[in-house]
């Protein structure tokens, strides 16, 4: 039996400054039965001069008009021969043996349908300024499990922590191209719904550059709100499937609005207003739920959620 094949799409625009280490993270991989398919999204700097000089014979390279991210790892799926996915941004890296950890874990599972992720680094400059991460994470044996324990728990994982079988990838959908916010977000809910199983593999770590000016997550605005709250109510519709009588998960459906607050421009009181209206739909979590900075935690056990967060808007520069 040939072993599996995995698909490594990369979207790239202007990362000239981070794209060859990217490129490398890949090249250095211990799995080896991989294929890497490179987007370039617009590119007007040097970034497709670097693509063109890695000399990777198993890349191909896709040239496509600026319309985003999302669109070109969709073009980068429909181009894919895997048996697995690997996402990737082009300012991001991974540990030289991480495909090969999550792809035998899910062989080892047997089943064809499950998900695999693992711990992540954020870091700054290079590798020796590691800043955060989440390194502790847990298996679930039904996949959507994961989503309301992310909640539960205050923690998140990057899209390149993950490896998903081509089954998953095929049966859900591209990633939504108008969305300006929260696409990954939005794009694993629909994972973790097809998905039977997540998997959680210890030793496969995937670093985050944090801090990219250039990054979506870093993007402000009323479009990138309204973005983060229809990216919200796709996930809230997803999750409600799995909430029955559970006045908890119901509670934490709530975080994911929550999280909206805590980062927009609070200047904006009409979307302040919709906001809260959907939080009130399904109940605040308790006031022990982590959440934020450490600071905001213990204002919001001291005041509650929501003077918590006017404390929080007041002190914003």
């Amino acid at each position: 039996m040939m072993p599996p094949l995995v698909s490594i799409i990369i979207p790239f625009r202007n990362a000239a400054d981070t794209l060859a280490d990217t490129l490398e993270s890949v090249r250095m991989q211990t799995w080896k039965e991989w294929e890497l398919i490179l987007v370039d999204d617009g590119s007007t700097d040097e970034s497709m001069a670097i693509a063109e000089a890695s000399g990777c014979q198993r890349m191909r390279l896709i040239r496509t008009p600026e319309y985003g991210a999302c669109s070109a790892r969709n073009h980068g799926i429909r181009a894919a021969h895997g048996d697995y996915f690997q996402f990737l941004d082009a300012d991001d890296l991974l540990r030289a043996e991480k495909i090969e950890f999550q792809v035998q874990a899910l062989l080892d599972q047997k089943d064809r349908h499950a998900v695999a992720y693992g711990p992540w680094w954020g870091f700054g400059e290079d590798l020796t300024a590691i800043r955060s991460g989440h390194l502790n994470g847990r298996s679930f044996a039904d996949a959507i499990d994961w989503l309301f324990a992310s909640l539960a728990d205050g923690f998140y994982a990057p899209p390149h922590c993950w490896l998903v079988p081509a089954s998953v990838i095929r049966s859900i959908g591209g990633w939504h191209e108008s969305l300006l916010q929260n696409q990954d977000g939005e794009y694993f809910s629909r994972v973790l719904m097809a998905a039977t199983s997540a998997i959680w593999v210890p030793e496969s770590d995937a670093f985050y550059r944090e801090r990219n000016p250039q990054s979506i997550s870093e993007q402000r605005g009323l479009a990138y709100t309204e973005s983060l709250l229809l990216a919200a109510n796709l996930i809230r519709d997803r999750m409600l499937c799995s909430v029955n009588r559970s006045t908890r998960r119901r509670f934490l459906i709530s975080v994911l609005y929550l999280r909206i607050l805590y980062r927009m421009d609070p200047k904006d009181t009409h979307m302040l207003g919709r906001i809260w209206r959907e939080i009130e739909a399904h109940g605040l979590p308790p006031l022990s739920l982590p959440f934020g900075s450490r600071r905001f935690n213990r204002c919001k056990e001291f005041l509650g959620w929501r003077l918590a967060f006017k404390c929080k808007y007041l002190l914003q520069p």
